[in-house]
């Protein structure tokens, strides 16, 4: 397919055969795409020729048919969006079933599928190269369409793919990736999943601390559609280590697998994968008998495997029953522990982070595959490989071409491309020498000449290039593609390889030169030159050579026109290949020429790419130095934008290749093909400053060198780097520019610009070979800029500039090679000091630019505060300061700190040549314009700043309106938040996002503001303005005039004419004073319009009909006192002023219109702008403040509710206890000793041998008795108790108060947490009231949020207001009486008993209690010792009951006897032996008081004691029968010392 013909594909019979052999969907999917129809071939390179040239937007698809174009164009610029399948038309009525809501027409993986289904192999290698560099996955297996047909493997498009990593031992490593070997993952689905393995995917492969949206998945756009093309389709992409180990993903290079659909449904699919992978990654949607047969048969074939389950968890409270399942199933296919993966969570990021645990250990174990290995697999699997007959010849004509290269590049360039040696480069030199000195050329020079053009023409065509050249001209252009793009990858690999051996090893071994697939071509095109210069039989038939070289630039392949090593332009060989193309043009073809200049680095060969869809040799690491050319047909729109058929592209590589050498061969190069160019793209690459500085050199010295020249070329620059050079070489263009600036005329067009944008930044993150590069939106939109901007020099080309023809452009090469051969230029190609001395003038105007650039940013950035410092200081004054006195103040400062600062660029300039010490004379010529310069640079950094100041003027008023709106704005929605929060509360309801949403509108929409009566466009004005003034002229009776409005910048002041005057007043002798009169008026009528309008304006209203026909009242008021004068004005007269003073109206009304609509267009987008992020503010604190309402109301229920109660109703029990131990009570519950008094005595006196015999049997349960009768006793009937609950609660309530004050004047922040508040509120309780808060449930979920402290603390205590006011209003209902608990006497027993229960230790002997009250004492002591019988001690060897004392035994001879002693017989006195805790005082037998008590109860109840315990009745003494009960009494009271 040649460039010179648009041919587009026959489409050819829509089939019957497809539509019975695909389903109904696929046939659908196909029409959508417009690729219904059985094409003649598949696209080729060529295509993208005509999809990429046209555009200049990133136009967004009218319908599905545009979806393949817009994928390729996209991807060539490198755009994220490239598979985005969304269009304005997504399906119509094309019936296939897909989303109404989406506006993607497809699944993004079926477009996919389409466009390599529908390409061949070459451009299905670009593809891929700009898929992998966008980080997109690619296809390995392409299913087939018709379902009879086999599915194929792509390997062709693999086979340029180069991968760049970093190995911890080899460094920096880069490899053909379809040789490469490495780990082969692969991941496959069984069955229905509800995990994405895609998005699993891209969580691997993205690592930590990245985005990746490799695989396309259900959460991308169009990603959830159905897939009608794609199952069974398998992906592919490359894992490569970066050298950093936070971002590594795997410590080595992986590839990854992707089958999409369901796997039991890929028979052929599976067989290759399982074959071929490393580790097979099962995601398991259930685990039935069909599964697990499957599963079985794939652990067969492959070496590892991994199982994701992915099926639904079980029942809650039910056991899943896949678990034992997958437990046998483990054990039958052999799974290490581990390799299990639980999915059911569906939670995909933690899928992801357990998967890449698992590979990370499996990866540096497992074996290795390449793709070409891959391919011969599936080969015997019978799956059809790409690579087909046609595809192997080639690739073994490629291999005989390349025979000898695997011994050295070097020796294969001296042996098989021996042309481009030393002698063609001397010779090439030695002729430039003898043409520039053709009056001094010497006899040696001749003689040197011909000795090398001997050697030249004793050249013997090598095998390589006889190889080369007869695969060149095959007939069969496909095998000639094959050929073209083996040899490409075949010279990338076997220097890679080579490479790869040498890493290591003698640094000067791996800096032998990398050729390429140009080095044949130019070699081609010397056998040519040399043919030319002297046939000979090895060479006869050479002459097709130009034929083949035309075909080949025909079809897309960029052929050298300048040799940059020899520095020479092979002349004989391009005018023959030119001629031939010229041929099989069609006659009359015009055609223009863009070069772009490439410096080292520059990467001028994808921008061409990217820009028209072409693809000129990419320099990498092969050593390139030369200027190519290609012929590109333009379609129809573009031919009549640029008034030609054809555009010549031209690539230049190398330039400035050897930093600090001789810059003048570059210089040549870049003037032969800068001179033969309408425009001269300069491509300045991202380096440092020795680098900049010799590209500047170079570009500046081609301007200056082609000023002169018969085709003037027009400079653009693009900069990747984005600095400074870009400014530098824009200004230098600009001072060069034929010695003058643009005019007056053209001055205000290129002012609307900035000088700036002469340079286009295509700085671009895409500067990579690596596979993993990411696409950059950036960098996409940057191109399609660049090409807007040639397509419009290019227009403006064809308005003043006549294309050219081939058959000229062919003449005037040969032309410009002669002058550059000879030198013919002003400047010599090695001088360098006028190009020096122009870049250091430019470099301070650049600088000095950027500098007022910077100043002038920081003072617009200010200009808030300082306009309303300048207001603040006129109202100080008692002044009013509008707008426009406040611009006119502004534009003032401006002005004078802009004009001082381009004084000083300019002082700058001249004091650069001082100090540099450069001749004046150099840059004499350029000296008007760099002046200019410095003054555009003035007037466009006043334009600029203006429009910025007026933007900020408006802007500051604009600000304190929103202001307003805004806060009228917050309170109303505040108001209204309050009223949902309270009925939220209140009704303890929810309410749902869409009702807060439907709310919110509620109030959004009533927010008064001046926009319902927009402000009239331009166009509006001006038709209503002529409108009243027909009806005022027509009132008038003046009709059938032709009325038109000027531009006011058309009026030059209104002039009274003769031709004003009615007939009679055109006197010679009286016209000129007549006029002067009517001047007068006219002036005096225009100025009192110009003060109406002008007071219209200073309110900035919307226009009104009224203004007009005010206006218009006061002219017909003027003409009619004009009337009283001597002369008469006829009709035309009364129009012509009334359209002057309309024409200037409608200027001021349009202005006043222009700023209103940009307020009102100001005010829409703040509203529209902060409408959503109001919304989600209004939801956002309705949720928290709800939030904090509901934990200030749990806290108050939950913590301070029952703590109040507790502290309120706790008082009862105090209350009581007190009570009962008021008056008589008081003394006998004192203490423990006054309360066992007080039974002893109580004893006595009801004299009850049952109470006796309880007391003596067990003290304490006497004692609860004897608490428990008092209490009941106390209890009994009505008794009413003082009611203090309400001061309690006050108490409480007032010190909650003082708690959360405390806790609010402690914190800090707006912000802060709730749990954090709480707690210090129970704290300051706690410290204030002595009391216990139970704050385990600030634990809980509720409280863990962050809320404004200042509206929690309102809600808590609106909350606690609550709260007291429900605990007063239960008193108010129960104000009369107490309700006593049913447990209160218990309560109330366990507290009078705690108060006088004392020791509970007693005497060993006579079981008297201890009556000590000092707590914790050591030794005991009772009061009153008891006769041993009353507790059922009898005498030695006798069953009577003793009437011994234990104080009487220790005063006598008496021994005990128990289980203490051992068995054992002790005197009493030795008790302490035994009992040295106890202390018993011998009986006096002169004061027996203590004991007198016992011995009257034993007296009196002897016999009851001996019956009660089965003994017979002591022997008391007959003095014991004459105690009486108050001597009982007395002695009790004197043992205990009590006073009654």
């Amino acid at each position: 397919m040649s460039l010179h013909r648009k041919i587009v594909p026959d489409l050819g019979h829509l089939t019957t055969e497809i539509v019975s052999e695909i389903d109904r969907d696929k046939h659908i999917l196909l029409h959508m795409l417009d690729l219904h129809r059985e094409k003649v071939s598949p696209m080729d390179l060529t295509t993208m020729l005509y999809v990429n040239t046209p555009s200049t937007e990133d136009d967004f698809p009218q319908d599905p048919t545009e979806l393949s174009n817009a994928f390729l164009r996209r991807l060539w610029l490198c755009n994220p969006q490239a598979r985005s399948t969304c269009c304005k038309v997504p399906v119509g009525d094309y019936g296939l079933d897909m989303d109404e809501d989406s506006q993607c027409a497809i699944n993004p993986l079926d477009l996919v599928a389409v466009i390599y289904m529908t390409t061949n192999s070459f451009l299905q290698q670009e593809i891929t190269h700009r898929m992998l560099q966008c980080n997109f996955a690619v296809p390995l297996y392409l299913p087939p369409v018709y379902p009879e047909k086999k599915g194929t493997m792509l390997l062709y498009p693999f086979r340029g793919v180069l991968g760049q990593w970093k190995s911890p031992s080899e460094g920096t490593i880069m490899k053909n990736m379809a040789n490469s070997r490495m780990p082969f993952l692969s991941a496959v689905r069984l069955g229905h999943c509800g995990v994405s393995k895609s998005r699993v995917l891209n969580c691997v492969l993205g690592g930590p601390h990245k985005l990746n949206e490799c695989f396309i998945n259900c959460g991308m756009d169009g990603g959830q559609l159905p897939r009608v093309l794609s199952d069974g389709l398998v992906e592919i992409c490359w894992n490569l280590p970066s050298g950093d180990h936070h971002d590594n993903v795997f410590p080595h290079p992986v590839l990854v697998a992707n089958l999409r659909g369901d796997a039991a449904n890929c028979e052929k699919q599976m067989s290759l994968l399982c074959y071929t992978s490393a580790v097979l990654v099962v995601f398991c949607g259930s685990f039935g008998a069909e599964e697990r047969e499957l599963l079985a048969s794939w652990r067969e074939n492959t070496s590892h495997m991994i199982i994701i389950d992915c099926s639904l968890p079980g029942v809650d409270g039910q056991e899943n029953p896949n678990e034992k399942m997958k437990q046998r199933l483990m054990k039958d296919l052999e799974m290490p522990d581990g390799t299990m993966l639980n999915g059911c969570e569906g939670n995909e990021e933690e899928i992801a982070e357990s998967l890449k645990d698992v590979l990370g250990r499996f990866i540096p174990y497992l074996h290795t595959a390449n793709l070409v290995g891959t391919a011969g697999m599936a080969s015997d699997l019978n799956i059809i490989v790409d690579e087909d007959e046609i595809c192997r010849v080639a690739f073994r004509e490629v291999e005989e071409v390349l025979s000898g290269m695997e011994d050295g590049v070097s020796s294969y360039l001296e042996n098989q491309l021996s042309l481009q040696g030393m002698i063609w480069k001397q010779l090439c030199e030695l002729e430039k020498e003898e043409a520039r000195n053709q009056q001094h050329a010497t006899q040696s020079l001749r003689g040197e000449k011909e000795n090398l053009t001997k050697q030249l023409l004793d050249y013997k065509l090598t095998t390589a290039m006889r190889a080369f050249i007869g695969a060149l001209c095959s007939l069969d252009t496909t095998k000639r593609a094959f050929f073209l793009s083996w040899m490409r990858v075949k010279l990338e690999v076997m220097q890679l390889d080579k490479l790869s051996h040498l890493r290591g090893t003698n640094y000067e071994l791996m800096q032998e030169p990398c050729i390429g697939l140009e080095h044949f071509l130019r070699e081609m095109g010397l056998v040519y030159e040399r043919y030319f210069r002297g046939p000979n039989s090895d060479l006869y038939d050479m002459f097709r050579l130009p034929y083949v070289g035309a075909e080949l630039l025909l079809y897309g392949v960029p052929l050298e026109l300048f040799d940059g090593d020899a520095s020479v332009f092979p002349m004989n060989w391009v005018y023959s290949v030119l001629y031939e193309v010229h041929k099989q043009l069609p006659k009359f073809s015009r055609m223009r020429v863009l070069t772009i200049l490439g410096f080292q680095n520059s990467k001028n060969a994808e921008i061409l790419s990217a820009l028209f869809g072409t693809n000129f040799p990419k320099r990498g690491r092969r050593d390139i130095k030369g200027a190519y050319m290609l012929l590109l047909s333009l379609p129809d729109n573009l031919r009549l934008e640029m008034d030609c058929e054809f555009l010549m592209l031209i690539s230049t590589e190398g330039l400035n290749r050897q930093a600090g050498g001789s810059l003048v061969h570059d210089i040549e190069m870049a003037t032969f093909v800068s001179g033969l160019s309408d425009i001269t793209l300069v491509d300045l690459p991202a380096e440092g400053q020795d680098e900049t500085k010799s590209n500047l050199q170079i570009a500046v010295n081609v301007l200056l060198c082609t000023q002169n020249l018969e085709r003037k070329t027009t400079f653009q620059v693009t900069s990747e780097g984005g600095g400074m050079d870009g400014k530098i070489m824009s200004s230098v263009i600009d001072v060069l520019n034929t010695g003058q600036l643009p005019n007056e005329s053209q001055k205000e067009t290129l002012l609307t610009n900035e000088i700036g944008d002469v340079s286009h930044n295509l700085s671009s993150s895409l500067n990579s070979n690596s596979v993993t590069s990411q696409n950059d939106q950036i960098y996409s939109d940057a191109v399609l800029s660049l090409k807007k901007s040639l397509l419009k020099m290019f227009h403006e080309k064809a308005t003043y500039g006549q294309p050219t023809c081939l058959g000229a452009l062919m003449e005037y090469m040969c032309n410009l090679w002669e002058k550059v051969k000879n030198g013919s230029f002003a400047i010599k190609f090695g001088d360098t000091g006028t190009a020096d001395a122009v870049i250091g003038l430019c470099t301070n105007l650049a600088q000095g630019e950027k500098q007022l650039n910077e100043q002038l940013d920081s003072w617009v950035q200010g200009l808030d505060s300082h306009i309303t410092e300048l207001k603040e200081s006129a109202s100080q004054n008692g002044q009013e300061m509008n707008s426009d006195g406040m611009l006119a103040i502004l534009k003032n400062e401006a002005t004078t700190q802009i004009n001082t600062e381009r004084d000083h660029i300019k002082s700058s300039l001249w004091d650069y040549l001082r100090q540099e010490n450069i001749d004046i004379a150099l840059v004499e010529n350029y000296k008007e314009n760099l002046l200019k310069r410095a003054d555009l640079i003035q007037e466009q950094m006043t334009f600029d700043v203006v429009q910025k100041l007026e933007s900020a003027t408006i802007r500051h008023e604009l600000t304190i309106k929103m202001k307003a709106l805004l806060t009228s704005l917050e309170a109303a929605l505040e108001v209204r938040l309050r009223s949902l929060l309270k009925t939220c509360k209140n009704n303890d309801s929810v309410i749902e996002d869409k009702e807060l949403e439907r709310e919110f509108v509620s109030v959004w929409e009533n927010i008064p503001s001046n926009l319902k009566d927009p402000p009239l466009e331009t166009q509006e004005i001006f038709a209503r303005m002529m409108e009243q003034l027909k009806k005022n002229l027509s009132n008038r009776g003046i009709k059938n005039q032709n009325i038109r409005l000027q531009n006011a910048n058309q009026l030059n002041g209104f002039k009274v004419k003769t031709s004003h005057f009615a007939l009679s007043s055109k006197m010679k002798k009286t016209v000129k004073y007549n006029k002067n009169v009517a001047q007068r008026f006219a002036n005096n009528l225009i100025e009192d319009c110009d003060k109406r309008v002008s007071e219209k304006l200073w309110h900035k209203e919307c226009y009104s009909d009224s203004y007009m026909r005010e206006l218009l009242s006061i002219v017909d008021k003027g003409l009619e006192v004009l009337k009283s004068e001597s002369f008469m004005m006829n009709p035309k007269f009364e129009v012509d002023i009334k359209e002057y003073i309309c024409s200037k109206a409608v200027e001021s009304f349009q202005e006043v219109q222009e700023i209103l609509i940009r307020e009102r267009e100001t005010k829409e987008r703040f509203l529209n702008e902060s409408k959503d992020r109001h919304m989600l503010n209004f939801k956002y604190q309705f949720r928290k403040r709800d939030q904090c309402q509901k934990a200030a109301q749990s806290f108050t229920n939950l913590c301070l509710k029952p703590t109040a109660e507790d502290f309120i109703y706790s008082s009862l029990e105090r209350q009581i206890f007190n009570d009962m131990l008021q008056n008589k009570n008081a003394r006998l519950y004192s203490s423990p000793k006054k309360f066992h008094y007080g039974l002893l005595k109580e004893m006595l006196l009801k004299d009850s041998f049952e109470n006796f015999h309880l007391y003596l049997q067990s003290h304490e349960s006497f004692s609860h008795k004897s608490i428990e009768k008092f209490i009941r006793a106390h209890l009994s009937g009505s008794i009413m108790i003082e009611d203090r609950r309400e001061q309690r609660m006050h108490q409480i309530f007032d010190w909650v108060k003082r708690g959360i004050n405390q806790a609010s004047e402690s914190s800090r922040g707006a912000q802060t947490n709730v749990r954090l508040l709480l707690e210090k509120v129970c704290i300051n309780l706690e410290s204030l009231g002595k009391i216990t808060m139970p704050t385990q449930i600030l634990k809980e979920p509720l409280y863990d949020i962050s809320t404004h402290r200042e509206h929690f603390f309102a809600e808590l205590k609106e909350s606690v207001s609550a709260l007291s006011s429900s605990i007063s209003q239960e008193f108010m209902e129960n104000e009369d009486v107490i309700e006593v608990p049913d447990d209160l006497p218990n309560k109330l027993q366990d507290m009078l008993y705690d108060r006088v229960k004392g020791c509970d230790k007693r005497c060993p002997f006579c079981k008297a209690p201890c009556d000590l009250e000092e707590k914790e004492h050591q030794v005991h002591e009772a009061v009153v010792h008891r006769p041993k019988g009353l507790v059922c001690y009898t005498n030695a060897n006798s069953t009577t009951l003793s009437h011994n004392t234990c104080s009487a035994d220790i005063a006598g001879q008496n021994q005990f006897q128990n289980r203490h002693t051992g068995g054992k017989s002790l005197p009493f006195k030795e008790y302490q032996s035994i009992y040295p805790d106890w202390n018993i005082y011998p009986e006096d037998p002169r004061n027996t008081g203590a004991a007198v008590y016992w011995r009257y109860v034993f007296m009196r109840y002897n016999s009851r004691f001996a019956q009660e315990y089965k003994c017979a009745p002591a022997g008391l003494p007959e003095a014991w029968g004459k105690i009486t009960q108050d001597e009982a009494l007395q002695s009790l009271r004197e043992a205990f010392h009590i006073t009654e």
